[in-house]
C-alpha cells in the first residue's frame, strides 16, 4: 500500500507541475506607450508609483532610466478610511501623511484608477497636490472606469505598451464614474491632456504639465 500512494503521490505531483499557470489578463495601452518618451526627455528621471509595487513594473522603469519611487495609495486609503475615532477629516489626515515630496519632483507620476475609488472629499486636493508634484514638463497617466461596476484590479507594466490586470485583495468599491467634462475640469490646470478609451470600460487620460 505504501508503494501505491507513492507513486499516486508522485504522478499527481508531476501532472501538478505541468499543469500551466493561469494566463493574466493583458490589456494593450496607448496612454503609456506615450507616456513612456515624455520620460526620457529628463535626464534620470524620477518616477512615482501610486499602486502596488511589482517587480516587473519597478525594473521596466529602472531599465529606462528612471529612479522610481513608490507609495501604494489605494492601501493606504483603505487603511486611513478604516480609522475610527479620529476628529481630523478623512482628507486632511491623507494628505497630511502622504506623498509628502517638495514640489516639482517628478517627471512622471502612474495613477492608475486611484481617483475611481476615492471619496469626494479627497479627489479636487489630491489632482492639485499631484499636479505639485510634477515638474513643468511631467506627465500623469490615469485609469477611469466609464461604468460604476467591476472589482477592485492592481496593475502591473509588462513593457511599454501592456499592462497586466491582476485581482486586488483591498475592501474598495468604485465610487464614481467620469463624465469626459468633468476629467478635464479636474484636471484644468495641466497644459495638455489625451483621451485613450478602451474596448474594456477603461479610459486612459495622459496629462502633461
Amino acid at each position: 500500500m505504501g508503494n501505491l500512494l507513492r507513486s499516486l503521490t508522485t504522478r499527481l505531483q508531476g501532472r501538478a507541475a505541468e499543469a500551466p499557470l493561469p494566463a493574466v489578463p493583458r490589456r494593450a495601452s496607448l496612454g503609456l506607450q506615450q507616456f513612456v518618451p515624455l520620460l526620457g526627455e529628463a535626464e534620470h528621471p524620477a518616477l512615482l508609483d501610486l499602486g502596488c509595487v511589482w517587480q516587473a513594473t519597478v525594473a521596466f522603469f529602472t531599465s529606462a532610466g528612471c529612479k522610481v519611487y513608490a507609495e501604494d495609495l489605494f492601501k493606504f486609503l483603505s487603511q486611513t478610511a478604516s480609522e475610527s475615532g479620529q476628529e481630523a477629516p478623512l482628507g486632511e489626515r491623507f494628505l497630511a501623511a502622504a506623498l509628502r515630496y517638495p514640489e516639482g519632483t517628478f517627471r512622471g507620476i502612474l495613477a492608475w484608477d486611484l481617483f475611481d475609488y476615492l471619496p469626494d472629499e479627497l479627489v479636487e486636493p489630491l489632482a492639485a497636490h499631484l499636479h505639485g508634484l510634477l515638474e513643468p514638463g511631467g506627465a500623469l497617466l490615469g485609469l477611469f472606469h466609464n461604468r460604476q461596476e467591476g472589482s477592485f484590479t492592481r496593475y502591473r507594466v509588462l513593457d511599454g505598451q501592456t499592462l497586466e490586470l491582476l485581482p486586488g485583495s483591498l475592501p474598495l468599491s468604485l465610487a464614481r464614474a467620469y463624465p469626459n467634462r468633468t476629467l478635464l475640469k479636474l484636471f484644468a490646470a495641466f497644459r495638455s491632456s489625451r483621451t485613450f478609451i478602451g474596448r474594456d470600460n477603461l479610459r486612459e487620460l495622459l496629462l502633461v504639465k
